[in-house]
């Protein structure tokens, strides 16, 4: 039992990486069509005859012309969806894949039994990741009003302090609305960018990919089922990159470094 699951997390990781190969180059060809389509709809307006006699234009262009149209029209809508079908069946099939291997492998139940239950939780935490997504943009516009707001606050000291002498030496616009700088971000760049390398994610992915890999590398290095020598230090490592990784930070990375 124990070879039999040692060959399915084995075959589990080698289907991962399919789905994951798939997955990176329907992202590269939804992106590149999308561009395309872009740039023609511009032509199209730019060049109002063309656009006026298009229908007439369609029924003239060559088959394979017409055809890599249609690509252009439909592959930046369909794409999306056919991508979060990879992702969907990715988690599923893998997750489930690796919790049977480790289940022969140590003799005890772990995850679920039934491939509808990962099912389940896979589109659990995609509806908790909207909800936190929603939460995170209320966050912002809210952080983006009270801003707008000490903006205002300190254009208003700095008119009083013109009109009436001001208040000490600095009005309005001195204290903690002058010297007022955001979030302290020294060593978060560092700190992302290893915590990246560790779990082997890039820099600009997303919590789910996050939490895929994080899952492999802990049951990997897990000193309860490896062998490796410093299966120890590498499960601490890839805990603590786990946390690091959280939904926010990679937002605040994206936004501040890309």
């Amino acid at each position: 039992m124990k070879i039999l699951g040692k060959f399915i997390r084995g075959l589990a990781t080698v289907i991962g990486t399919i789905f994951n190969i798939l997955i990176n180059i329907m992202n590269i060809i939804t992106i590149a069509f999308e561009n395309i389509r872009q740039l023609l709809v511009m032509i199209f307006f730019v060049g109002c005859s063309v656009f006026i006699f298009f229908p007439i234009f369609l029924i003239n262009i060559p088959r394979p012309v017409f055809w890599f149209l249609m690509a252009v029209i439909f592959i930046p809508i369909l794409g999306p969806k056919f991508i979060s079908f990879l992702r969907y069946a990715n988690y599923t099939l893998t997750e489930w894949m690796y919790d049977k291997a480790d289940t022969m492998i140590t003799g005890e139940q772990v995850g679920y039994k039934n491939l509808s239950d990962y099912s389940d939780r896979y589109r659990y935490e995609q509806e908790q990741a909207r909800r936190r997504a929603y939460e995170e943009q209320v966050r912002r516009q809210q952080e983006e009003m009270n801003r707008r707001f000490e903006e205002f606050v300190r254009g208003f000291g700095g008119y009083y302090q013109q009109q009436s002498g001001g208040y000490g030496q600095g009005g309005y616009n001195q204290g903690n609305y002058g010297g007022y700088t955001g979030v302290n971000n020294i060593g978060f760049k560092e700190k992302y960018e290893e915590a990246t390398r560790i779990l082997g994610v890039p820099v600009d992915t997303d919590i789910y990919q996050v939490k895929l890999n994080y899952r492999k590398l802990a049951k990997k290095y897990h000193p309860d089922v490896s062998t490796d020598p410093n299966a120890t230090e590498m499960f601490t490592k890839v805990n603590e990159a786990y946390e690091f990784l959280s939904e926010e930070n990679i937002k605040k990375y994206k936004s501040q470094f890309m």
